[in-house]
């Protein structure tokens, strides 16, 4: 998988490159019977979800997501997230009903598998830094109140 551009890829692919770093790998399918991979980074869990499918024939996919969702108890400052969202160009973080939800959108065609492994380990940093941000912005949002 790792010296060929791809023309897409699988959840066992995916699965694969977790694996390959170190990081739990499980498909699993969401509620809706979609499916999904599931892994976490420091004990926090995130999915990996398949995109567009490009093969009729299986399931090959032409990119892939990372979803890290956090359940928030109080009412969050937009302007705090829109702050992340203006200097990250890779990972985004948005409000859906009561969670607070990092992702990164990747490609699958044209790219090879190192290129993959290095979305992995990007993703596993931005994990570090989301929640740096949020405990330093929380810090600080709690200091003016």
């Amino acid at each position: 998988m790792l010296d060929k551009l791809l023309r897409g890829v699988t959840l066992t692919d995916l699965e694969a490159a977790l694996e390959q770093l170190g990081l739990p790998a499980t498909q699993d399918l969401t509620p809706a019977g979609a499916p999904v991979l599931r892994s976490a980074i420091g004990g926090l869990t995130f999915n990996v979800r398949p995109g567009a499918q490009i093969d009729p024939e299986g399931p090959r996919f032409g990119d892939f997501n990372f979803n890290l969702m956090f359940q928030v108890q109080d009412s969050f400052d937009a302007a705090i997230l829109n702050q992340w969202n203006r200097h990250k160009r890779f990972a985004r973080f948005s409000l859906r009903d009561d969670f607070l939800v990092l992702e990164m959108d990747n490609l699958a065609v044209g790219i090879t598998g190192d290129q993959i492994l290095a979305s992995l380990e990007l993703w596993g940093r931005l994990v570090v830094e989301a929640l740096n941000f949020l405990r330093t912005a929380h810090g600080a949002e709690a200091g003016h109140s």
